[in-house]
């Protein structure tokens, strides 16, 4: 009867490395295959989530827009043209009258601002925290809808401003670097024309 030999592992240097190197092979394929079977798993799934969350507090509702909408129209010789509420930023255009003076369009602009404020102060609805994000509020004042348009004046305040920014769009902050680009565009613009009137000229040349 033949005798059966049991294996014995020997822990010799080459066995080691051989060990070694099977384990670096199959630890890697192992996590591989796993994220893929996962993926696999949830393929069609929706991913959901919201970046403000735990932000946006208080919130903007739909009944303090309309609030808001009533406290505009209330100011005297101004129209809500639009107000809406876009990724954290309620955005409105107010139409006041053609022809005032500089002092009259600015009184309008804080009658306005201030009735806003009474609806969604600002200090509550448009000013961050260290730990909370908060609203944008961007408020434009013009004086006519379309191109014609002589007032265009902007304001902003976003969460992680200290106060607003006021710009009046129509004065280029720049006037010496605006008349400059303005220079550019009518030379370039002539130059195009200048150069299609000769194509035409050429033309009608081999025509004839």
């Amino acid at each position: 009867m033949t005798k059966q030999k049991n294996f014995k592992f020997k822990f010799t240097f080459s066995n080691i490395v051989f060990a070694l190197g099977i384990a670096f092979v199959l630890i890697p394929s192992l996590v591989i295959g796993v994220i893929l079977l996962q993926s696999s798993l949830q393929t069609g799934s929706v991913i959901t989530g919201n970046r403000f969350n735990n932000d946006l507090e208080p919130e903007i509702t739909k009944d303090l827009i309309g609030l808001t909408e009533e406290a505009i129209n209330s100011v005297s010789t101004v129209t809500l043209t639009e107000i809406n509420l876009k990724a954290a930023t309620l955005r409105i255009t107010v139409t006041i009258p053609s022809g005032l003076d500089e002092e009259d369009r600015l009184d309008l602009v804080q009658a306005v601002m201030d009735k806003i404020n009474g609806v969604v102060p600002f200090a509550d609805y448009f000013t961050a925290t260290d730990t909370k994000k908060m609203y944008d509020l961007e408020v434009n004042f013009i004086d006519q809808v379309g191109d014609t348009r002589t007032t265009f004046i902007q304001v902003v305040k976003n969460a992680n401003m200290e106060t607003f920014s006021v710009q009046d769009l129509l004065t280029p902050v720049n006037p010496e670097l605006a008349q400059q680009l303005l220079d550019e565009l009518n030379a370039k613009n002539n130059d195009s024309t200048d150069s299609g009137n000769t194509d035409n000229t050429d033309t009608e040349s081999e025509g004839n």
